[in-house]
C-alpha cells in the first residue's frame, strides 16, 4: 500500500478513537472546567480526522471507521473506570494515558511510513504535538485530590 495512504488512514483512524473515547468521557465529567477542556480536545480531534480523511480522500484513499469491537471495548472501559471515581484527577489520567497511546501509535505509524509525501507527515507530526499539548493541560488536573 502507498505509504502516504497509510500514515493518513494512520491519522485519521487514531484522530477518530481519540474522537471516540473523548465522546464517551465527558459525559461522566462533573465539573464545568473539565468538560471545556475536553470539548475543546474532542474538537481538536475532529479537526485531525477531518484533515487526514479530506487528505485521505484526495490521495484516492478510504477512510475507515472505528470497529464496533473497538468502540464496546472503549466503552466498557470507561464505564468501569469511572465508576467509583469520576475526579478530575482520575478523568485526567485517563486522557493522559490515552493521549501518550496516540503518539506512541502515530510515532510507529510515520517511523513506519518515511516516504509518505509531505502533507501527510506533516498531519501526524502536528496530530503528535496535539496529544503532547493535550498531555501537558491535563496535568494541571493531576494536583487535585483523588476522589475514592
Amino acid at each position: 500500500m502507498n505509504e502516504t495512504i497509510q500514515l493518513l488512514k494512520d491519522v485519521a483512524k487514531n484522530a477518530r478513537s481519540g474522537e471516540e473515547a473523548i465522546t464517551q468521557l465527558i459525559d461522566k465529567v462533573e465539573t464545568a472546567e473539565m468538560k471545556g477542556e475536553l470539548s475543546r480536545e474532542l474538537t481538536q480531534y475532529r479537526d485531525a480526522a477531518r484533515q487526514a480523511e479530506s487528505a485521505l480522500t484526495a490521495a484516492g484513499g478510504t477512510p475507515e471507521p472505528v470497529g464496533m469491537m473497538q468502540k464496546a471495548g472503549m466503552w466498557m472501559g470507561t464505564q468501569m473506570n469511572t465508576l467509583t471515581d469520576r475526579s478530575n484527577a482520575h478523568i485526567a489520567e485517563m486522557v493522559i494515558q490515552g493521549a501518550t497511546m496516540g503518539i506512541i501509535e502515530m510515532t510507529k505509524a510515520r517511523n513506519t511510513c518515511p516516504d509518505a509525501d509531505p502533507e501527510a507527515a506533516g498531519l501526524a507530526s502536528r496530530f503528535i504535538v496535539d496529544q503532547n499539548d493535550i498531555i501537558e493541560r491535563q496535568k494541571v488536573y493531576l494536583q487535585e485530590p483523588v476522589l475514592a
